[in-house]
C-alpha cells in the first residue's frame, strides 16, 4: 500500500514573515490607489499644523511649507508651490515649493498661473495650476509639477488636491488671521506707548523724539520724522529717529510742507515713479525713498506740523493701513502738543 505523501509544513518564522508582509502590502496598495486616503492624511495634518503650539506653524508660511513637504511625500509628484496674494499690495508671492523643479519661476509655470487665476484651473502636460478660494474670494494659487506619472496617477493627484484645496484654504486664512490679531496687539502697545512718553515727566525734546521712534517701529520704518510750525509758521524739525537718523543733517521736506498747506495725508507706495517727488529735494537728498507716508498734526482745528516715515525695512510699500496708523499716532502728537503750548 502506497504511502500519503504529506505537504510539506512551513516554519513558523516563514509563515509569520509572510504575514507580515500581507498586512503591510494591504494598506499600502489601497493608499497607492484611493486618494481618499491622501486627502484624509493631508486634512489631519493641516488640522495639527493650526492647532499647534509653534508660533512658526500657524505662520502662513508655516502652513504652507508644511503642506507642501506633506504632499510631495504623499503623491511622489516632482514639485508643489503656494502662491498666496498679499492682503495690502495685492501682489501674488511664493509662500512654499518643495520638490526638485523649479515651478516658480519657469516660464510656462508663469502662463499657467495667470490662466488658472483666471479659469480656476489650467494644465498643460505635466503642469497643473489650480486656484485656491476661500468664501468665493481668491486667496491664491497652487502650482503642481506631476514628473513623469501616468493618467491615471495625475488623476488621482487632481482629485485628492481637489478634495484638500478648501482645507488648505482654511488653514491660509486661519494663520493670516492670527497673524493680523497679534499684530493688532503689538499696534495697540506701540499706541499705547506713545501715550506714556508724551505724558512722561521727559523734556519736551525726548518726549518728541520717543514718540517719533515709536512711530518708525510701528510702521517698520527705516526712519521717521516730525515737523512742528515755528514762529515764521514754516515747518521746522523737532525729531528724528530710526536708523538713519544719525545720518540725516539739517532736513527740509517738501512733502511734508505740502501736507502742512493742504492738511490732507499723502501716501507714496513707489517714490522712482511719483511726480510728488523732487529729485535731490528733501528725503531724496539723503536717500533713495522707496515709499513714503506724510500726515498732518493737529492741535483742535489748526495744523501745527507733520509727521513723516520713510521706507519700510521689508522692502515693501507702505499700505492704506499703514497711513491709517500714522494718522492715530498724529492725533495724540496734536494733543500733547497742544499741552505743551498751554502750559508755556
Amino acid at each position: 500500500m502506497a504511502s500519503a505523501r504529506r505537504k510539506p509544513r512551513r516554519s513558523p518564522a516563514k509563515a509569520t514573515t509572510k504575514r507580515k508582509q500581507s498586512k503591510q502590502a494591504g494598506p499600502n496598495r489601497a493608499a497607492e490607489l484611493s486618494p481618499d486616503r491622501w486627502s484624509h492624511d493631508l486634512r489631519e495634518h493641516l488640522l495639527n499644523i493650526v492647532s499647534s503650539s509653534e508660533e512658526e506653524g500657524r505662520s502662513p508660511i508655516g502652513v504652507a511649507a508644511a503642506f507642501v513637504q506633506r504632499f510631495l511625500q504623499l503623491t511622489g509628484v516632482e514639485a508643489i508651490a503656494i502662491h498666496l496674494r498679499d492682503e495690502q499690495t495685492k501682489e501674488l508671492t511664493c509662500l512654499a515649493e518643495a520638490g526638485g523643479a523649479d515651478a516658480r519661476t519657469a516660464k510656462e509655470a508663469k502662463r499657467l498661473l495667470a490662466r488658472a487665476e483666471r479659469d480656476g484651473h489650467a494644465a498643460n502636460g505635466d503642469l497643473q495650476a489650480f486656484a485656491l478660494h476661500r468664501v468665493g474670494r481668491l486667496e491664491g494659487l497652487i502650482l503642481i509639477h506631476t514628473g513623469s506619472k501616468t493618467a491615471q496617477q495625475r488623476t488621482r493627484i487632481v482629485k485628492t488636491l481637489a478634495a484638500v484645496q478648501p482645507w488648505l484654504a482654511v488653514a491660509l486664512d486661519h494663520a493670516r488671521l492670527t497673524r493680523k490679531y497679534a499684530a493688532k496687539i503689538v499696534r495697540i502697545q506701540h499706541l499705547e506707548q506713545v501715550s506714556d512718553v508724551l505724558n512722561s515727566t521727559l523734556s519736551e525734546d525726548d518726549k518728541l523724539r520717543r514718540a517719533v521712534d515709536a512711530a518708525v517701529r510701528l510702521l517698520e520704518a527705516e526712519v521717521g520724522a516730525l515737523f512742528l510750525t515755528g514762529q515764521t509758521a514754516a515747518l521746522e524739525l523737532r525729531a528724528l529717529a530710526g536708523e538713519r537718523a544719525e545720518s540725516i543733517k539739517g532736513l527740509e521736506s517738501p512733502t511734508a510742507a505740502g501736507v502742512a498747506k493742504s492738511g490732507q495725508a499723502l501716501l507714496v507706495k513707489d517714490g522712482q515713479q511719483d511726480t510728488r517727488l523732487a529729485a535731490d529735494q528733501g528725503w531724496q537728498g539723503t536717500m533713495p525713498v522707496r515709499t513714503l507716508v506724510s500726515v498732518p498734526v493737529r492741535a483742535g482745528e489748526e495744523t501745527v506740523g507733520v509727521v513723516e516715515v520713510v521706507n519700510k525695512r521689508t522692502g515693501k510699500p507702505f499700505s492704506n493701513w499703514d497711513l491709517l496708523e500714522l494718522s492715530s499716532l498724529s492725533n495724540q502728537f496734536g494733543l500733547a502738543i497742544e499741552n505743551f503750548r498751554l502750559k508755556k
